[in-house]
Protein backbone atom coordinates (compact mmCIF):
# COMPACT_ATOMS: atom_id res chain seq x y z
CA UNK A 1 0.00 0.00 0.00
CA UNK A 2 1.27 3.19 -1.04
CA UNK A 3 0.96 5.76 1.83
CA UNK A 4 -0.21 9.49 0.80
CA UNK A 5 1.51 12.13 3.23
CA UNK A 6 -0.26 15.68 2.84
CA UNK A 7 1.29 18.31 4.92
CA UNK A 8 -1.33 19.80 7.75
CA UNK A 9 0.65 21.92 10.07
CA UNK A 10 3.68 22.59 11.89
CA UNK A 11 5.10 22.01 15.27
CA UNK A 12 7.43 23.46 17.35
CA UNK A 13 10.14 21.55 19.60
CA UNK A 14 10.91 23.58 22.80
CA UNK A 15 13.30 23.98 25.33
CA UNK A 16 12.42 25.15 28.50
CA UNK A 17 13.71 26.84 31.96
CA UNK A 18 11.79 27.59 35.14
CA UNK A 19 10.49 31.13 34.94
CA UNK A 20 12.99 32.10 37.39
CA UNK A 21 15.57 31.42 35.71
CA UNK A 22 17.46 34.67 33.94
CA UNK A 23 18.62 32.92 30.75
CA UNK A 24 15.75 33.58 28.28
CA UNK A 25 17.04 32.16 25.21
CA UNK A 26 19.66 29.39 23.75
CA UNK A 27 21.36 29.11 20.21
CA UNK A 28 21.19 25.64 19.11
CA UNK A 29 24.73 25.10 19.26
CA UNK A 30 24.76 25.88 22.73
CA UNK A 31 21.94 23.88 23.47
CA UNK A 32 23.87 20.75 21.33
CA UNK A 33 26.77 21.53 24.23
CA UNK A 34 24.76 21.51 27.31
CA UNK A 35 23.29 18.12 26.14
CA UNK A 36 26.55 16.43 24.85
CA UNK A 37 27.90 17.32 28.62
CA UNK A 38 30.52 20.34 27.02
CA UNK A 39 28.71 23.23 29.01
CA UNK A 40 27.38 22.15 32.80
CA UNK A 41 26.81 25.85 34.30
CA UNK A 42 24.78 28.64 33.18
CA UNK A 43 27.21 31.08 34.02
CA UNK A 44 28.64 29.82 30.29
CA UNK A 45 25.77 30.93 29.03
CA UNK A 46 24.56 34.11 30.29
CA UNK A 47 22.87 32.62 33.58
CA UNK A 48 23.61 32.60 37.05
CA UNK A 49 26.64 30.58 38.45
CA UNK A 50 24.25 27.59 38.92
CA UNK A 51 25.00 23.84 37.43
CA UNK A 52 22.63 23.01 34.32
CA UNK A 53 20.43 20.27 35.46
CA UNK A 54 19.59 19.03 32.05
CA UNK A 55 16.72 16.99 31.89
CA UNK A 56 16.17 14.04 29.53
CA UNK A 57 13.04 11.56 28.40
CA UNK A 58 13.23 7.57 28.54
CA UNK A 59 15.09 6.52 25.14
CA UNK A 60 11.44 5.68 23.32
CA UNK A 61 9.44 8.97 23.55
CA UNK A 62 9.06 10.81 20.83
CA UNK A 63 10.38 13.90 22.47
CA UNK A 64 13.42 11.86 23.56
CA UNK A 65 13.64 10.89 19.20
CA UNK A 66 13.46 14.20 18.38
CA UNK A 67 16.21 15.50 20.79
CA UNK A 68 18.43 12.60 19.18
CA UNK A 69 17.48 14.24 16.00
CA UNK A 70 18.26 18.00 16.88
CA UNK A 71 21.63 16.62 18.12
CA UNK A 72 22.83 14.85 14.92
CA UNK A 73 26.24 13.46 14.92
CA UNK A 74 26.74 15.17 18.62
CA UNK A 75 27.10 12.23 21.09
CA UNK A 76 24.00 12.54 23.85
CA UNK A 77 25.37 12.70 27.60
CA UNK A 78 23.80 10.00 29.46
CA UNK A 79 21.73 11.46 32.35
CA UNK A 80 22.09 10.77 35.85
CA UNK A 81 18.71 8.56 36.13
CA UNK A 82 17.49 10.94 38.54
CA UNK A 83 17.30 13.21 35.59
CA UNK A 84 15.03 11.20 33.03
CA UNK A 85 11.80 12.12 33.38
CA UNK A 86 9.66 9.12 32.59
CA UNK A 87 6.40 10.70 31.57
CA UNK A 88 5.61 14.17 29.74
CA UNK A 89 4.14 15.81 32.10
CA UNK A 90 7.01 14.92 34.12
CA UNK A 91 9.60 16.98 32.56
CA UNK A 92 7.72 20.01 33.06
CA UNK A 93 6.41 19.03 36.41
CA UNK A 94 10.64 18.64 37.21
CA UNK A 95 12.06 21.73 35.40
CA UNK A 96 9.15 23.94 37.22
CA UNK A 97 9.54 22.26 40.49
CA UNK A 98 13.05 20.85 40.93
CA UNK A 99 14.76 22.01 44.49
CA UNK A 100 16.93 23.84 43.05
CA UNK A 101 14.64 25.18 40.07
CA UNK A 102 16.83 27.74 38.65
CA UNK A 103 19.14 25.06 37.05
CA UNK A 104 16.37 22.98 35.59
CA UNK A 105 16.25 22.50 31.54
CA UNK A 106 13.62 20.60 29.97
CA UNK A 107 11.86 20.10 26.60
CA UNK A 108 8.82 19.22 24.97
CA UNK A 109 6.38 20.11 22.04
CA UNK A 110 4.85 23.23 21.94
CA UNK A 111 1.82 21.88 21.81
CA UNK A 112 1.95 19.64 25.08
CA UNK A 113 4.21 22.12 27.05
CA UNK A 114 1.54 25.25 26.96
CA UNK A 115 -1.71 23.56 25.80
CA UNK A 116 -2.33 20.04 27.01
CA UNK A 117 0.21 20.13 30.04
CA UNK A 118 0.05 24.03 30.81
CA UNK A 119 2.27 24.97 33.88
CA UNK A 120 2.86 28.82 34.67
CA UNK A 121 5.89 28.02 36.17
CA UNK A 122 8.09 27.24 32.77
CA UNK A 123 9.55 29.81 30.12
CA UNK A 124 9.61 28.72 26.49
CA UNK A 125 13.40 29.72 25.52
CA UNK A 126 13.75 31.56 22.04
CA UNK A 127 16.50 29.41 20.07
CA UNK A 128 18.81 31.36 18.26
CA UNK A 129 17.01 34.35 19.08
CA UNK A 130 13.53 33.33 17.52
CA UNK A 131 10.82 33.16 20.47
CA UNK A 132 8.48 29.94 19.74
CA UNK A 133 5.54 31.35 19.02
CA UNK A 134 2.63 30.30 16.10
CA UNK A 135 4.15 33.23 13.79
CA UNK A 136 8.01 32.10 13.82
CA UNK A 137 6.06 28.55 13.27
CA UNK A 138 3.59 29.30 10.69
CA UNK A 139 6.54 31.09 8.76
CA UNK A 140 9.37 28.46 9.18
CA UNK A 141 11.72 31.20 11.05
CA UNK A 142 11.35 29.20 14.46
CA UNK A 143 14.54 26.84 13.71
CA UNK A 144 13.19 23.39 15.60
CA UNK A 145 9.92 23.63 13.76
CA UNK A 146 8.54 20.42 11.47
CA UNK A 147 5.26 19.50 9.64
CA UNK A 148 2.80 17.13 10.83
CA UNK A 149 0.67 15.17 8.42
CA UNK A 150 -2.54 13.57 7.54
CA UNK A 151 -1.73 9.99 6.55
CA UNK A 152 -3.82 8.56 3.48
CA UNK A 153 -3.32 4.61 2.08
CA UNK A 154 -4.88 3.72 -1.27
CA UNK A 155 -8.39 4.24 -0.98
CA UNK A 156 -11.02 4.73 -3.34
CA UNK A 157 -13.56 6.88 -0.37
CA UNK A 158 -14.77 9.83 -2.58
CA UNK A 159 -14.80 11.56 1.10
CA UNK A 160 -10.76 11.54 1.63
CA UNK A 161 -9.84 14.50 -0.77
CA UNK A 162 -12.58 17.03 0.07
CA UNK A 163 -10.87 16.16 3.87
CA UNK A 164 -7.83 16.82 3.12
CA UNK A 165 -8.70 19.69 1.63
CA UNK A 166 -11.01 21.05 4.34
CA UNK A 167 -8.36 20.07 6.75
CA UNK A 168 -5.81 22.52 4.92
CA UNK A 169 -8.10 25.51 4.63
CA UNK A 170 -8.22 28.16 7.29
CA UNK A 171 -11.25 27.03 8.97
CA UNK A 172 -9.58 22.96 9.05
Amino acid sequence: VELKLTPIGREAFVFFVNKRNDVTGLSTAQLKDIYAGKITNWKDVGGANNRIRAFQRPEDSGSQTMLQKFMKDTPLMKPPQEDVADIMSGINQQTSSYRNYKNALGYSFLFYASEMNRNGEIALLAIDGIQPDKESIRSGQYPLATEFYAVTAGSDNPNIQSFLDWIQSSQG
